[in-house]
């Protein structure tokens, strides 16, 4: 108690000024000197909080989807959308807009920067790179694993609308026992055909 009343400087000058006797008095002096800091502590953090969730709901009402999708249909709202948001709100948009377009060029390019990077680690310095390789990734991630991907995850919403952890875990065993052996089927027999040889070397 006594190194509370050296932190208050006002504590000192009161006991300086005014010679207490009752120690009810004394009591109740102490107890109202803190529990009025604790109330404004906690009036101050009350408020904090406050503001600090109103700017996050005004921040995420200007990032919803719909106001994105609303703006990318004029050139000129998607211009001022680009600029207010940058690249994530503009993408954000064409996916809700163009969802298997957008998906689909996003895959492709993920997939000839996959490839590029991996001629880039294993040829050596002399050699060049092998562009049709690179067209034949870029093609198959515009044209089979971008719209896959799409209606698999739309197919998997529906069956399993759920998101809680138990339910995670069902689409993520669905994923790798259904969807993953057939696209891995599919990826050799695609490339294999594209190549010139006989797929049933592969099966």
């Amino acid at each position: 108690m006594s190194g509370s009343f050296m932190r208050n400087s006002t504590i000192p000058r009161l006991l300086r000024t005014h010679t207490i006797t009752d120690p009810a008095a004394t009591k109740i002096t102490i107890t109202t000197v803190h529990s009025i800091p604790r109330k404004q502590q906690k009036t101050r953090t009350y408020f904090d909080f406050s503001s600090i969730f109103k700017r996050s709901r005004e921040y995420n009402n200007e990032l919803s989807p719909s106001s994105l999708l609303n703006s990318s249909f004029s050139s000129k709202a998607g211009t001022s959308a680009f600029s207010k948001f940058g690249f994530v709100g503009w993408y954000l948009g064409m996916v809700k807009s163009r969802p298997v377009l957008t998906k689909s060029a996003t895959s492709s390019l993920i997939y000839t920067a996959a490839d590029l990077s991996s001629q880039t680690m294993s040829l050596s310095s002399s050699e060049p790179y092998d562009l049709v390789r690179t067209s034949r990734m870029a093609g198959y991630g515009l044209l089979i694993v971008g719209p896959s991907l799409h209606f698999w995850f739309n197919f998997m919403s529906k069956l399993l609308p759920k998101r809680d952890l138990i339910t995670t875990f069902k689409k993520i065993i669905m994923g790798q026992t259904i969807y993953g052996p057939i696209m891995t089927v599919v990826f050799f027999s695609s490339n294999a055909s594209l190549q010139g040889k006989r797929i049933s070397l592969f099966l």
